[in-house]
């Protein structure tokens, strides 16, 4: 039993190390908000508000937010499982100091301390710069390689600008792909992530510049239990974290009259809500049963690795294609915002599962977990062979990921994207549902 619970280890851990888009979701995040908010009346007909800097708001509320923290870690401890304990020496509190007071919070709540959180807005490709000053996306993120967001306008805010509430929560859900959860474990070669108290990296790439965010953007909920038993480094992720802390800042935010940044924390914990909506977040490996991956782990201790290493392309390479297929499709779909049916699935209002302590958990996974088996035999079906069929094929950034699209249609005519559409309109309406569901939890106590 001793032999077989290490070779699953050893295998999971190779699988979750090596792909290389293991720790993003969706692409791009405002253009899947903003559709979900700005069908929601009571935000659309709100007065523009104050942007304020982050440290003007800790230092005016210094105390209360010392008290705040306090509270949450206590409520953490009982209601988070598997939790990582917040060192002591890491507790917010106040000491009168404006100096540090940025950094003292940031190290509170556990984010990089280097994450720049200026005051900016993420445009969408239909609206216009009209005149206000560009930023590089080399201002607003910790990573090295922005080229992703270089198709992307940001534009500068001062302190004092007015802005509506809509256009902060739409900016505020890409943040946390900006340098967030980066090094923060005590293996990443930082020197706050020797503190943070996360330990070891469970899974991920510590070597790669996002490998380190993946455990805080996936949520593995939902596997067999021998899956447990011989991974248990797979409940080590913390996504319900980041979702629960930023809803109390915003509650908190709103509850003292800072209400731009009861809308910018509420935007960051819509990232990580949102991002439980891919099945490629909820399951290390959709489309695989535990016994496959016991069996194929068993073949390559006895000395043929070819099923496991396959296998393991062949995951990261249906992952690259599913985001690029998102991506791509939601910025077209701005160019026909009025008809198109992904901006309609995600304007529509589905019911909605009221937001519970366990919402992440037990509704929005699960939800994705479940869907995780027809995505990749869709992604096989309707797909090149190429881009999800060949183990020797490297996905990640490939030339064929450019024209996508084309790609799909030369090989399953207009019938494969209208049935990856399908496909992705049901994702997206999951996508839609936890985000109205945690601004529902959060206004209704503002």
């Amino acid at each position: 039993m001793k032999k077989i619970r290490s070779i699953l280890i050893v295998w999971l851990s190779i699988f979750l190390l090596v792909s290389p888009n293991i720790s993003k979701a969706w692409s791009e995040h405002p253009l899947l908000a903003y559709p979900v908010l700005s069908n929601i009346p009571d935000l659309t007909n709100r007065k523009p508000i104050d942007a304020i800097s982050l440290k003007t708001f800790l230092i005016k509320n210094e105390q209360g937010i010392a008290k705040l923290l306090k509270e949450y870690e206590e409520w953490a401890v009982v209601n988070l499982p598997n939790y990582a304990l917040l060192p002591k020496e890491l507790e917010f509190v106040a000491t009168g100091n404006p100096n540090d007071i940025v950094v003292r919070f940031l190290t509170a709540v556990r984010l990089n301390p280097n994450i720049r959180l200026k005051l900016y807005l993420h445009l969408l490709p239909n609206q216009d710069i009209a005149g206000r000053t560009l930023i590089s996306p080399s201002e607003l993120t910790t990573l090295k390689d922005f080229s992703a967001l270089s198709h992307i306008n940001y534009v500068e805010l001062t302190e004092g600008d007015k802005v509506l509430p809509i256009d902060v929560l739409c900016t505020a859900n890409d943040e946390p792909d900006y340098g967030f959860d980066i090094g923060l474990f005590e293996d990443n070669g930082t020197s706050y992530g020797k503190t943070y108290g996360f330990g070891v990296q469970p899974f991920g790439d510590p070597k790669l510049e996002y490998g380190s965010q993946a455990p805080f953007h996936m949520g593995f909920y939902h596997e067999a239990k021998i899956v447990y038993l011989f991974g248990p480094f797979l409940k080590k992720t913390y996504p319900e974290y980041r979702i629960s802390l930023f809803k109390a800042l915003s509650e908190y935010a709103f509850s003292t009259g800072n209400d731009y940044w009861g809308w910018r924390f509420m935007g960051w914990g819509m990232h990580y809500l949102g991002d439980l909506s891919m099945p490629y977040h909820t399951a290390p490996l959709p489309g695989m049963s535990a016994a496959r991956m016991i069996w194929i782990n068993l073949k390559a201790i006895i000395g043929f690795p070819k099923s496991k290493n396959d296998a393991v392309q062949l995951v990261s390479n249906k992952h690259s294609v599913l985001e690029q297929y998102q991506w791509i499709a939601m910025r077209e779909a701005y160019s026909n915002y009025d008809t198109n049916p992904l901006i309609e699935a995600l304007r529509t209002e589905t019911p909605i599962t009221p937001y519970s302590n366990d919402f992440a958990r037990t509704v929005v996974s699960q939800i994705s977990v479940d869907r995780s088996r027809k995505v990749d035999k869709a992604l096989k079906e309707f797909c090149p062979p190429l881009l999800v069929k060949d183990p020797s094929f490297e996905a990640s950034k490939s030339k064929e990921l450019d024209n996508l699209m084309d790609q799909i249609n030369n090989y399953s005519g207009s019938n494969g994207i209208e049935q990856l559409n399908a496909l992705l309109t049901e994702m997206l309406r999951t996508y839609s549902m936890s985000l109205r569901s945690y601004y529902n939890a959060i206004v209704s106590k503002a």
